[in-house]
């Protein structure tokens, strides 16, 4: 009896939304599943309402990509009210380049590693942090329980953009209210400046500071996802994690994301930044008025500061080395790490 009475008040706790949400779950569920799946679930939504967080606990969880964004979150919220009702999940990875496909899953992880592995240059010092910060990710995902508002942090980049896709397919099962904080947006919505040309503002969250975040937090007038977008972003998101689609030229998979024209884009095409990469080089010696060797960091912080998209220190130095073996660039040093070695335009 005393378990009747808990579920009772578990039910009469919720919010009228929240109560309409689940009614709506429960009927689709009986309408498309067969008998015993649907007894199933009907026990997940009893245990999920029967152990609603006590008063006191996190009551909104906030979905960041990037270990940086996540730091100058928790930052945010500390020593203020946040800090008992807010919580903070961190997808850690770049996700505008490499393969995604079955992500969500250990074999589709650890090929995505392998991509990176042979690329990226010290991928495999960070395998273990790299596959753990992934794995409770996605656990922490599946474990959200139905109490608790999201609120997924985005901009006009295709790394958060793909991420806000990719983590709305693995929360398609689940009824909690979602908002999207694009900072882009909630930047303008907050103030008005007109001097501020779009390309200077920052590309993604990780370059707004804890104040800048907290400010949109508190003065973002968000709102709920609708449903026919939330289910719009669902489906592009799981098409990337299931068939992530090849070219119908080549049949090769898309590996690099860019956000134009406010749509996500798939390509093949891995060496779309080097001609940028080349023209940075360039500018860097003509400003100097030599054609000696400069530090290969400098060109990458050159090409990352000034390119219009957003995909990682890693991927432009894999670019620059790529370069390299192609002629294109000389250089002296070891490559084994970019603070090793310099280059220069072969002319």
């Amino acid at each position: 009896m005393n378990r009747n009475n808990q579920l009772k008040q578990a039910i009469f706790k919720l919010s009228e939304p929240e109560a309409k949400s689940l009614l709506f779950q429960l009927f689709l569920q009986a309408e498309t599943n067969e008998t015993a799946q649907f007894v199933t679930e009907l026990r997940e939504v009893k245990h999920s309402l029967m152990n609603t967080a006590p008063t006191g606990h996190a009551q909104t969880v906030h979905i960041v990509f990037g270990d940086s964004t996540a730091g100058s979150l928790r930052i945010a919220f500390h020593d203020t009210v946040y800090k008992e009702t807010e919580q903070v999940l961190v997808l850690p990875d770049i996700l505008s380049v490499g393969p995604v496909k079955g992500l969500h899953t250990k074999e589709g992880l650890q090929a995505r590693f392998h991509w990176l592995k042979d690329r990226f240059q010290d991928a495999i010092n960070k395998r273990d942090a790299y596959m753990h910060g992934m794995t409770e990710a996605f656990e922490r995902l599946k474990a959200i329980p139905s109490y608790q508002d999201i609120v997924i942090w985005t901009g006009n980049n295709a790394h958060e953009q793909a991420g806000l896709r990719l983590v709305l397919a693995l929360l398609k099962d689940k009824w909690n209210t979602i908002y999207i904080l694009n900072t882009f947006a909630a930047f303008h919505e907050i103030h008005i400046y007109p001097a501020l040309e779009e390309e200077n503002y920052p590309k993604t969250s990780r370059e707004l500071s804890s104040d800048e975040l907290l400010h949109f937090y508190e003065q973002c007038d968000m709102r709920p996802l609708r449903q026919a977008k939330r289910e719009m972003l669902c489906k592009e998101g799981w098409n990337m994690l299931l068939e992530e689609g090849r070219s119908t030229v080549s049949n090769e998979p898309y590996l690099i994301r860019t956000w134009k024209n406010n749509e996500l884009w798939h390509n093949t095409n891995i060496d779309c930044d080097d001609d940028f990469i080349i023209a940075c080089a360039k500018r860097m010696h003509a400003e100097e008025e030599t054609s000696d060797f400069i530090k290969a960091a400098r060109v990458v912080g050159e090409v990352c500061g000034h390119m219009e998209q957003y995909r990682g220190i890693e991927w432009i130095e894999y670019r620059l080395r790529c370069l390299i073996e192609q002629g294109i660039f000389d250089y002296e040093g070891d490559l084994k790490a970019m603070r090793f070695y310099q280059v220069k335009v072969r002319m």
